[in-house]
């Protein structure tokens, strides 16, 4: 089967379908039982494989690289057993597998014999991962790249074979900054030499040394004494220095999948490159690092889409917070340009506490769909024995999979194959749009500013944390349908209202945009602040003097009257009074107006004062009647708040309606959608319902 990507759709054989993967591993899955689980994963919907080659597993011992001695091991008889079934493959070699492997996938010998290579904390401290970009560990890595392209080359798609995605590494970022801080190996970076890559990305980006001293308050005679400020979130200039040091990271993090993509290429591996990232937090990481793999035809992104994999996890099964985080993940893999792809789709959990149902896969299968999803692959389909202790879990890798270690078949395997079921008979949701009534602007700094950002009354942080917590929660609460926008890469049509939760610091791309969208006729309506710094924490505000809006601080302890309401709105997070002169008086408090709508040439802006996080059913109709006076149009009227609703709907004018109860208890709803009217809809525990129209 030939597996093409063509304006963020999947094509398979030449038509427009689902990609349905599983990870199927060979050096777990015992060879006795290949042809057994992928029968049973053709029989559930699956269409490809994807398999990690890990580094561990076939270099042991240094200069020992070994394929295909034993049936563990036998990587290309694995191929041929998938070109036999149909079933196109991703392969992923790593370094980085993750995998719960001994090393994450990197062989025991490279940090016991090499310990430079070690990524190290700002104070020096090394902790367990390597640093990408040291030279001496992408010398021991390149040589099993060379030999792993020497394995795969034959079986790749443009050879007849059907390998037609290689990953590069694997979650990119997540060693470094699940650890809690990034990579700072002296070595890697050239600290305190001239012509270190630090020092280069400074003079790159400042110029002389001087404009350095100003931006950070130091005191350097040259960029030899340059070295990252440590992190404090009250310090501007500690800020400053902490976004240029993850800017500078990222950068370095594409050149290293850069080297992997150059190394392969260079031995023959010619396909189409490909990445996950860690989660839904990690994908505005890849903005800058995507156009480095134009040159080979560009790199397929997708994200990793977890709601349970322990008792530290926010999700114990999907929740509506896991429905927006999702919603929120598609849209940015869109703005990317990227077929929206769950490249980690749950298929079980490492943890058996707490545990990882049927119930919860389905309605977490459904969720992704509902939000957009094209193609997905199931973290794990199959598990078996680690390799020769190369585990770090267990020796059984079971990840209570759809197909479990033992060959058993998990009822979690029945709720994928209707899944499958679904998705064979809805090919057409390929092709289809989540429908939107409502865009959010969104800059990917918001995500990207958790590594460093700056703690002020209105921090990035707090905005990303009201986006999701108050105005999304509410429209999906409502008959408003949300959609992200990347503000800072485009000016989006005055066809419906754009909503930003606004920060003290916004980049000036995204300020100048959004001034553009007002001056064509744009309705916007902005919670909390107008920005007065730019991304990089230097004054900037462009957004400010055009809307041109005085505010005071202002804490009041009584609730809001919001024209057109009868019931006034309570448990508002109030930070700002407004000059009643700036415009009409929209929300009152203690009769000071705390927002105000403005008409602004051919546009209309309303500021509000405050945020909120979402509490009361007189929230959701405040944000009613703000977004339906700028004109926003209804998707679907539903008269049960906390099921949420989804309508996807294809070129060709079919169209799906999801509804989602994701809570633990029966619900009903009544909707109303195309003239008809559907009275007590029942939905069970944890169920999502679909209508086609």
């Amino acid at each position: 089967m030939k597996v093409e990507i063509k304006n963020r759709r999947f094509l398979l054989d030449g038509k427009e379908d689902f990609l349905v993967s599983g990870e199927f591993h060979y050096f777990r899955v015992p060879a006795a039982d290949w042809e057994k689980r992928m029968t049973l994963f053709k029989e559930m919907g699956g269409n490809c494989i994807a398999t990690y080659v890990p580094w561990c597993v076939h270099e042991m011992t240094e200069g020992d690289i070994v394929f295909g001695d034993e049936p563990q091991r036998d990587l290309a008889a694995f191929l041929e057993l998938c070109k036999k079934f149909d079933l196109p493959v991703i392969v992923r070699p790593g370094p980085y597998c993750y995998s719960e492997l001994d090393g994450s996938g990197v062989p025991k010998w490279v940090n016991e014999k090499y310990p430079e290579v070690l990524a190290r904390r700002i104070n020096g401290e090394a902790f367990g991962s390597v640093s990408y970009m040291h030279p001496l560990f992408f010398e021991k890595a390149e040589k099993y790249l060379k030999a792993f392209a020497k394995v795969v080359r034959p079986y790749l798609d443009c050879n007849g074979g059907p390998v037609f995605s290689v990953q590069l590494d694997n979650e990119i970022t997540g060693t470094h900054v699940w650890a809690g801080t990034l990579d700072y190996n002296p070595q890697t970076w050239g600290f305190g030499k001239e012509d270190g890559e630090y020092a280069k990305y400074l003079i790159s980006r400042y110029g002389a040394i001087e404009n350095v001293n100003r931006a950070y308050n130091t005191s350097w005679k040259s960029f030899s004494e340059a070295y990252p400020l440590q992190r404090d979130a009250k310090n501007v200039y500690a800020c400053r220095s902490g976004k240029d040091m993850f800017d500078f990271y990222l950068d370095m993090c594409g050149r290293y999948l850069e080297k992997i993509a150059d190394c392969l290429y260079g031995e023959g591996v010619k396909t189409l490159f490909c990445h996950n990232s860690g989660n839904w937090n990690m994908t505005g990481y890849f903005e800058k690092m995507l156009p480095r793999f134009e040159k080979y035809g560009g790199l397929f992104l997708g994200c990793d889409h977890y709601y349970n994999l322990g008792q530290n996890f926010e999700n114990n099964n999907p929740t509506p917070y896991y429905a927006m985080d999702i919603l929120r993940s598609n849209d940015q893999l869109l703005s990317l340009g990227m077929p929206q792809t769950t490249l980690e789709l749950p298929g079980g959990s490492l943890s058996a506490f707490p545990p990882i149902l049927a119930e919860d896969v389905e309605a977490c299968y459904m969720i992704n769909t509902a939000m957009g999803m094209k193609g997905l692959n199931y973290y794990i389909y199959t598990g078996g024995p680690n390799y020769k202790n190369t585990g770090n879990s267990g020796d059984i890798y079971d990840f209570n999979a759809l197909v479990r270690a033992d060959g058993s078949i998990n009822r979690t395997y029945y709720a994928a194959k209707r899944f499958g079921e679904f998705l064979h008979s809805h090919k057409f949701l390929q092709s289809a749009e989540r429908h939107v009534t409502v865009r959010i602007a969104c800059d990917q700094e918001y995500y990207r500013s958790s590594q460093y950002c700056y703690e002020s009354d209105n921090s990035q942080a707090d905005a990303k944390t009201f986006m999701k917590k108050g105005v999304l929660y509410s429209l999906l609460a409502s008959e408003y349908a949300p959609g992200l926008f990347d503000i800072a890469h485009g000016v989006p049509d005055t066809d419906m209202p754009l909503v930003l939760c606004g920060s003290d610091s916004l980049s000036q791309s995204s300020q100048e945009n959004i001034v553009s969208f007002v001056k064509n006729g744009g309705k916007l309506l902005v919670f909390r602040a107008l920005p007065t710094l730019d991304e990089n924490y230097a004054p900037c505000a462009v957004l400010n003097d055009f809307i041109g809006i005085k505010t005071e601080k202002y804490t009041p302890s009584s609730p809001a009257e919001c024209k057109g309401m009868d019931e006034r709105v309570y448990m508002l997070d109030i930070k700002y009074a407004v000059c009643p002169e700036n415009g009409d008086e929209i929300l009152v408090t203690a009769k000071k107006p705390v927002a105000i709508r403005r008409k602004i040439g051919k546009g209309e802006v309303i500021f509000c004062g405050f945020d909120y996080v979402l509490s009361q059913f007189s929230q959701v109709d405040m944000l009613r009647k703000l977004i339906s006076s700028l004109g926003a149009k209804a998707a679907v009227y539903h008269s049960n708040p906390h099921v949420f609703t989804s309508l996807l709907e294809s070129k060709s004018g079919e169209k799906t309606l999801f509804l989602m109860n994701l809570y633990s208890s029966p619900q009903t709803t009544d909707f109303t959608f195309d003239g008809k009217t559907f009275s007590s809809v029942p939905l069970a525990a944890m169920e999502v319902k679909t209508y086609d129209f």
